[in-house]
């Protein structure tokens, strides 16, 4: 489902990118990908703590996702100002970025659930799960934190729960249960040599060290969003008409062509995540 958009463009004049891109990048004509660490060859370089270094009213559309929460709260503003400067007048700026308000409701539920139901070990799985998303990003101080050792052992237990929180992407992370794994990757036979390796240095860098320049790295959340307080930012930097939408829903012209944020299917990419759309008016 699309709404109506006001975005004047042709299928020969449109700009849009796609900032801080990871490995989700578009492919649709007329889309720049670009990441602070190109994840392809073909994704720009740029520096998303700087000034981005495009002329002012660039693009049509400017996309992010699940990237706001890594900065602090004081960069947020200067980082959404700058994405006003690059869209064109009527242009659309799309946000997706955890949802506290859902999360906050869905710890809520699985706590009930796991209260009335103490033994059920689906009930606690999905308790378990939910406070990880809430809080591991937050305060993890090693790559991956706890997310990954839950993912690891009781992931293909709740799959379904974990494919609904967090999208396509779970469906990667979530590895496949003992009994359907057959032989043993280059990958797996190399993850020794690599442990080990990563283990003297870790022993080799004070404690203080080593968290804070995993702090710095930028895997952490550093900040979390709720429709009021994601609103609030957008109208600081200047976006008027801002909207919350859901993961198929776009006032940008055939949305869900791009990929972003569903599969060829239509299956959402974290459809519980927080969907905003703003437009910079004249």
């Amino acid at each position: 489902m699309s709404h109506h958009s006001t975005i004047p463009i042709s299928a020969t004049s449109f700009r849009g990118i796609n900032l801080a891109c990871g490995g989700k990048l578009c492919r649709e004509t007329g889309w720049t990908n670009a990441d602070h660490n190109p994840s392809a060859r073909d994704v720009l370089d740029v520096d998303l703590l700087a000034p981005l270094p495009f002329s002012d009213q660039t693009f049509d559309v400017v996309y992010h996702s699940q990237f706001i929460e890594h900065l602090p709260a004081n960069k947020a503003l200067a980082f959404m100002k700058e994405c006003h400067r690059i869209l064109k007048v009527q242009g659309v700026l799309r946000v997706v970025t955890p949802d506290l308000r859902n999360q906050a409701l869905e710890y809520l539920r699985t706590l009930e659930a796991l209260l009335a139901l103490p033994a059920d070990e689906s009930a606690r799985l999905r308790y378990e799960w939910i406070r990880l998303e809430m809080l591991d990003q937050l305060t993890r101080h090693s790559p991956g934190g706890d997310m990954v050792g839950f993912l690891s052992e009781s992931g293909h237990r709740i799959q379904d729960y974990l494919w609904e929180r967090m999208g396509r992407s779970g469906k990667n992370l979530i590895p496949p249960d003992e009994d359907a794994k057959q032989g043993r990757s280059l990958k797996d036979v190399l993850r020794p040599v690599r442990d080990l390796g990563r283990s003297f240095k870790h022993s080799m860098t004070p404690q203080a060290l080593r968290i804070g320049q995993f702090r710095l790295s930028g895997e952490s959340h550093l900040c979390m969003y709720d429709e009021f307080s994601l609103s609030t930012l957008l109208a600081q930097a200047g976006f008027q008409q801002i909207t919350k939408v859901d993961a198929l829903q776009s006032r940008i012209p055939d949305w869900n062509r791009t990929l972003l944020d569903c599969d060829e299917q239509g299956y959402p990419d974290g459809g519980v995540s927080l969907f905003m759309e703003a437009t910079r008016c004249p």
